[in-house]
């Protein structure tokens, strides 16, 4: 039953990810759409074309929260087999990709026999910015209010408030 929930959210998706639901009077029904798939989804958001919202590998979709006047730029992939919360006013870039699990790697087994690990999930704290093709990697629980992701950046641990972080692995830059 879970697959063919999955299978019908990511057609939704596909349908309503068309770039001619990016027409102010179109956003609309992609809004509704978001509202009915995930447990929050707040008001004035903004969430372009080919953004993919998906769970991987048959696993549960955790709690999906949006809050207002979020914006989501273009070929996003976003990873919702564990929980998130993405808040008030946070900007994520084109070509962003955040990761909540991972495959756990001890042995010599094939891919396909190994055991998936959700994470705890992510929040995205009020007012941030994650710039284009930053990669979220598992095991981030937090990036900071009003913190700012460098574009290309990969993050692999916790983002503090209103730091500044860039880089492969990111790395605090400065703080706003």
């Amino acid at each position: 039953m879970q697959l063919i929930i999955e299978m019908i959210r990511r057609v939704f998706q596909i349908i309503f990810g068309v770039f001619i639901f990016d027409c102010p009077g179109l956003q609309q029904c992609r809004n509704i759409m978001y509202k009915i798939m995930f447990s929050k989804f707040g008001s004035k958001n903004v969430l372009s074309s080919k953004i993919s919202f998906y769970v991987p590998h048959g696993l549960k979709m955790g709690k999906v929260v949006v809050g207002n006047k979020v914006r989501i730029s273009e070929n996003v992939a976003i990873d919702c087999s564990a929980g998130l919360t993405i808040e008030d006013n946070v900007w994520i870039s084109e070509n962003t990709i955040i990761l909540n699990h991972e495959h756990i790697i001890e042995g010599r087994e094939l891919k396909k026999s190994k055991a998936v690990e959700v994470t705890d999930g992510l929040t995205i704290g009020e007012d941030a910015w994650l710039g284009a093709n930053v990669i979220i990697l598992p095991k981030v629980k937090k990036i900071g209010r009003g913190a700012i992701i460098g574009a290309g950046s990969v993050v692999t641990k916790d983002v503090e408030d209103y730091d500044i972080v860039a880089g492969n692995p990111a790395k605090k830059i400065g703080q706003r």
